[in-house]
């Protein structure tokens, strides 16, 4: 079975600042109200009391968590930019200025998602819909590095967003060979969500904190057929992306250096997301692809780069991996794979020479669709790792 991290936070109990003033202002209009303007003050108070903003500002002080109970939607994007990924962290403080994207722009920013009450996965038998669970309608489209224009051979196209030059022909010619290790004892892949509540078409907003309605149950697939291949795996099934965004990526890299300081075998380190495409219409795109005759989705590794001005020395190392990777699944699934996207951003692989980021169909896909993508990427990572 693959080992599962799962890490419990504990907070200190803070009297917030913020209390301060407000008894100075509650006591500022019981003096008001006394001089014969009490009509006012009360219109004033009902005024605070539903301006939900005020309120969940007030309960995430006193409790250290936002209390909202409201679903996060995805932001629009341009219908020029559907191809783009990683819907990055914005409206970035000083302090979080340092976060491991390095981002400057964004499309989501701090928000606390959770699961609808009534969650039911998408079932694999039935159709899938024609519009998601927020009404917006539903299209399909296959990207590959042939229709797209990318530049590429043998199957394997790159979208480069990072400004940096890499010889594909030598990286294919050269592949750098990652094996198992010899027991399934000694795990080999780490699996984990920077941004764990991306969710699938059957939840509202495409985010849940639940994980058997989010990507950590795709993780759970994928670890589940890499395990059956005798590859040992490790888990980490945490949110980590609640409540805070923005610092998602800051926390993942400590779970990945705290986890392979545990297991120093880790090779692999597959960081499983799902993607986002929505027009300023509303409307919603997945991406298609089919294996052994099954509807499915399509994945797309993205590969971070020391373009954004953070070290990552081997990254040429990294894209080799996934470029050959990409190769052998486009032999035998020709739409499984979207372009590599080649990023500025690093995304916390340099932590190790097989660390990428798997992007599994997007908020409008099922999650029987990503399940049977997820799964044939897997046969091809192991065949990869035995060679």
């Amino acid at each position: 079975m693959a080992r599962r991290v799962r890490k419990q936070h504990n907070r200190r109990r803070i009297i917030p600042l913020w209390t301060i003033p407000s008894l100075v202002l509650a006591a500022g209009m019981i003096g008001v109200a006394k001089l014969g303007y009490g009509e006012q003050v009360e219109q004033a108070v009902a005024a605070i009391g539903t301006n939900t903003g005020f309120v969940e500002a007030a309960v995430s002080a006193e409790l250290g968590t936002l209390a909202s109970a409201a679903e996060h939607a995805p932001g629009s994007v341009g219908a020029d930019v559907l191809a783009a990924t990683e819907q990055l962290p914005g409206a970035l403080t000083e302090e979080e200025s340092e976060c491991d994207t390095n981002a400057e722009r964004a499309l989501v920013s701090e928000s606390l998602f959770r699961p609808p009450k009534e969650v039911q996965r998408a079932v694999s038998d039935e159709p899938a819909p024609t519009e998601t669970a927020d009404g917006a309608p539903i299209k399909e489209l296959t990207i590959t590095g042939e229709s797209g224009g990318y530049p590429g051979q043998d199957g394997v196209y790159i979208q480069n967003d990072s400004g940096l030059s890499y010889d594909l022909d030598d990286m294919l010619s050269n592949p750098l060979k990652i094996s198992k290790n010899e027991s399934a004892a000694q795990p080999t892949v780490f699996i984990l969500h920077t941004h764990a509540s991306e969710a699938y078409v059957d939840q509202h907003g495409g985010r849940s904190e639940d994980t058997e309605h989010n990507v950590v149950h795709i993780g759970d697939v994928l670890a589940e057929a890499l395990e059956k291949r005798g590859i040992g795996v490790v888990h980490c099934r945490e949110i980590i992306d609640a409540p805070s965004y923005n610092q998602s990526y800051n926390r993942a890299m400590d779970i990945i250096e705290q986890q392979m300081e545990e297991t120093p075998s880790i090779k692999v380190i597959l960081d499983v997301h799902r993607d986002s495409m929505i027009t300023d219409s509303g409307t919603e795109y997945k991406v298609v692809s089919e294996v052994d005759g099954r509807r499915c989705a399509q994945l797309m590794m993205v590969m971070g780069t020391n373009a954004g001005g953070l070290t990552h020395p081997d990254w040429k190392s990294n894209l080799n991996f996934a470029c050959n990777l990409q190769k052998r699944i486009a032999e035998q699934y020709p739409t499984l794979m979207r372009p590599v996207n080649l990023r500025a951003q690093r995304f916390n692989e340099q932590a190790t020479t097989g660390s990428m980021i798997l992007e599994c169909g997007t908020s409008a896909n099922t999650m029987a669709e990503a399940e049977i993508a997820v799964k044939a990427f897997a046969g091809s990572l192991a065949d990869a790792l035995e060679e």
